[in-house]
């Protein structure tokens, strides 16, 4: 399980380690999937959007097989295992699920996945030839998928950040590369529209307002994040407080809700869990 804060760009993560895990030794071949379309859909229509998605480990090409109907949980756990054992003895190397947007999925749907794959890795304990990987935002963390380990998706680090932009743009004056890459907190999805914006105009911006002017719909996102916060007292007064690169110890029930709207991530220290404002921009948008 993968925990994405809002504007990780996870689909972009996902495509890139796609790529590592391709060119990796031993290859592993990957699908990048979404379950979006799962949203608000009958449990009928979900099952069967799961199974055509995991019917996609260890083929070639993109196909679309017959759909697969189901009439009950029992039958979708048989239908899935049966996916993964195809999967697993099909393959001439290792595959994987890459999937986002998990949350899609109904707390029962899940349960079921993870009864599925608990009992493919039982049934090969080793030498397994699939692997799965399920990103799910901040928002909800609280899902679980058997006892699959939790991995946080942090943001950038400074050369990481400046890496990214000068990828897209070619070389920038050095000292416009931090100003803006600290504005940004690494926070991936600003870090590609302020990218965007620097291959269009050749210049960076780098002021935090003219970061915010260049980030299109983020900057709605962004703004209504930090207005939801500072219309209730204690989470204005905690947001307030803390400052980018200056930890403070976590207090759980003001800054559970802001590290899930975004504008806070954990420090881990010996310390124990630790929280910071995410980027310096942020306190631009409601100073």
């Amino acid at each position: 399980m993968l925990v994405a804060p809002p504007w990780a760009a996870v689909p972009r993560f996902l495509e890139e380690l796609s790529l590592d895990l391709a060119v990796g030794e031993p290859a592993v071949g990957c699908r990048v999937v979404s379950f979006r379309a799962a949203y608000a859909r009958p449990r009928a229509e979900a099952w069967q959007l799961t199974l055509q998605l995991f019917g996609q480990l260890g083929q070639r090409g993109w196909h679309r097989a017959a759909p697969i109907t189901v009439a009950d949980r029992r039958g979708f756990r048989w239908a899935l295992e049966s996916l993964l054992e195809q999967a697993h003895g099909g393959s001439p190397h290792r595959v994987a699920l890459l999937a986002r947007d998990v949350e899609a999925l109904s707390v029962d749907i899940l349960e079921d996945v993870a009864a599925a794959w608990s009992a493919y890795r039982t049934r090969h304990p080793v030498d397994r030839r699939c692997a799965v990987l399920l990103a799910t935002s901040e928002s909800a963390s609280w899902l679980h998928l058997g006892n699959a380990p939790k991995v946080e998706l942090v943001d950038f680090a400074a050369d990481e950040a400046e890496r990214s932009i000068t990828g897209r743009t070619g070389p920038l004056p050095r000292a416009e590369l931090q100003a803006v890459t600290r504005l940004t907190g690494g926070i991936p999805g600003l870090v590609e529209k302020v990218a965007a914006a620097a291959r269009r105009s050749r210049r960076l911006p780098t002021t935090a307002q003219a970061v915010v002017d260049c980030l299109g719909p983020v900057r709605g996102e962004l703004r209504a994040a930090v207005d939801q916060a500072i219309a209730h007292d204690p989470l204005a007064d905690r947001l307030m407080s803390l400052e980018p690169d200056t930890p403070e110890p976590l207090e759980a029930e003001v800054d559970t809700p802001l590290l899930r709207a975004g504008l806070l991530r954990r420090v881990r220290s010996p310390r124990g869990d630790l929280v910071e404002l995410r980027a310096p921009l942020i306190k631009s948008l409601f100073e």
